[in-house]
């Protein structure tokens, strides 16, 4: 499957706002269990990014830590389906650990499929002991999750994590498995763990996505010339055979 590159963007925004309904592509976070933070696509308050299918928002600071750089993307096929999402930096300025939640889904991704490839990565400056743990989930159903950063509908398809143990960074290549559709359906992803203390822990060029290919369906003219096709082919085949019988005697 073909990888994208990606640009920085994981969360912030300029308010608290409630969920719109219908949502395609939206996001939520929370830290430290406060008040949940959400955001939909083209949602006016929030979305800096007038284009459907990105959606940027600005530098905010949410229970003590500030998140910079923001725009969660979603593609749909043909020929590909893809959700993204990245980060520049998520700073702990609270004086304590600090725990972050954090998922974004889109809906409507088009069908037919048959795997999924999914990958997440981070950098850790300065925050030893730090956990963040990632997860993948996909809904045949097309139900909306990220109405909160729990919301995860269907099943899940890949997870991962990862301990800090100061400055370092963690990749985890290609996550692949079946992922058999036939009907339009959702994908959420999800990040979360504890951020250590410190004004300079920090958690840089966090990135995650999913992505897989629609397989192509011969549209119903080709099916019918197909068909044509074979039917004409046999009767080419059998006056060859009279034409070799005839011949012989």
């Amino acid at each position: 499957m073909r990888k994208f590159l990606f640009t920085a963007a994981l969360l912030g925004g300029t308010a608290l706002a409630s969920t719109p309904s219908h949502a395609i592509l939206q996001i939520a976070a929370q830290v430290n269990g406060g008040a949940i933070f959400t955001c939909q696509d083209n949602q006016s308050g929030c979305d800096t990014n007038s284009a459907t299918g990105t959606l940027t928002l600005a530098q905010t600071t949410i229970g003590g830590v500030t998140f910079e750089g923001s725009s969660q993307t979603q593609l749909i096929g043909p020929p590909t389906n893809a959700l993204l999402t990245n980060s520049e930096t998520i700073t702990n300025g609270t004086g304590a650990t600090a725990t972050i939640l954090f998922a974004v889904s889109g809906t409507g991704f088009a069908a037919p499929t048959s795997t999924f490839d999914a990958s997440g990565s981070a950098t850790f400056l300065t925050a030893s002991g730090s956990i963040l743990n990632m997860a993948w989930y996909g809904d045949t159903a097309n139900t909306q999750g990220a109405g909160t950063p729990t919301d995860t509908p269907g099943t899940q398809l890949a997870s991962t994590s990862f301990t800090s143990t100061g400055t370092d960074s963690f990749a985890t290549g290609p996550l692949t498995g079946a992922w058999v559709t036939s009907d339009p359906y959702s994908w959420t992803m999800t990040a979360g763990g504890t951020l250590s203390a410190g004004a300079t822990a920090t958690i840089t060029s966090r990135g995650q996505d999913i992505i897989a290919d629609v397989n192509a369906v011969p549209e119903p003219g080709s099916l019918t010339l197909l068909g044509g096709g074979l039917v004409g082919l046999g009767g080419v085949l059998a006056w060859r055979r009279r034409k070799d019988d005839h011949a012989v005697a």
